[in-house]
């Protein structure tokens, strides 16, 4: 297919703005929250997160949880470190 052939307005079809739902995209999890809270609560130094029970990547649980880190304000208490396939909650 050229670009001479493709016509892109074919794949374009109108819709009513004002019918759209008010908020789109995914809502955000409260469970990475939620397990910073507990690890807080718990009182230890370090403690590791059970990755493979919570059934995502390492990368992905670690990303999360310095996200619930940075928009909860916590950055001067609590840190989270990927240590090979391992991730860890410090208390800082």
């Amino acid at each position: 297919m050229t670009n001479g052939d493709l016509h892109v307005n074919e794949y374009l079809k109108p819709r009513d703005a004002k019918a759209l739902p008010k908020r789109r995209g995914r809502e955000a999890s409260s469970f990475y929250p939620s397990l910073l809270e507990a690890f807080m609560s718990l009182g230890q130094e370090a403690m590791e997160v059970d990755v493979a029970k919570i059934g995502r990547r390492p990368q992905t649980v670690r990303s999360a949880l310095a996200k619930a880190i940075r928009t909860g304000g916590l950055q001067e208490k609590v840190r989270v470190s990927l240590i090979g396939e391992e991730v860890i909650l410090l208390r800082r």
